[in-house]
């Protein structure tokens, strides 16, 4: 404990911080990760990276080679965009998905819920209709 806090109540808070720096930064990271992925078989397999998907899973489920999804996980890497083990499954280190690239998915291949954070115009519209 810190200050009289447990431990989850700070992770919590960390989390949502780096959610709003996400929120605040979109436009930039969209840029960069826009870099790495860049057609739209790579932008699914960001979007498909959950830390549970295994390189072959991901490949199948996109419809390219296992090298392919390990080229495209390899320059995550090295960009610090995800945390990735050999025999383990890719994270991302950045929880963010650009909204245009959900739609490369099928809806049941993307959790109902996406913890990360949502495109700033989402964020609006999500607050005016909570608002108004």
């Amino acid at each position: 404990m810190v200050d009289g806090k447990p431990d989850d109540l700070i992770l919590l808070e960390l989390r949502k911080m780096s959610k709003l720096l996400a929120v605040a930064n979109a436009p930039a990271l969209e840029t960069e990760l826009t870099k790495i992925a860049i057609n739209d078989s790579r932008k699914k397999m960001w979007v498909l990276i959950d830390g549970e998907r295994m390189p072959k899973d991901l490949a199948e489920e996109v419809g390219v080679s296992v090298k392919t999804v390990s080229i495209f996980v390899n320059a995550l890497l090295a960009a610090g965009f995800i945390e990735y083990k050999k025999g383990q499954p890719p994270r991302r280190i950045l929880d963010y998905v650009p909204a245009s690239w959900l739609n490369l998915v099928e809806p049941e291949k993307v959790e109902d819920e996406q913890e990360g954070p949502v495109e700033p115009s989402q964020e609006h519209e999500e607050a005016k209709k909570e608002t108004g």
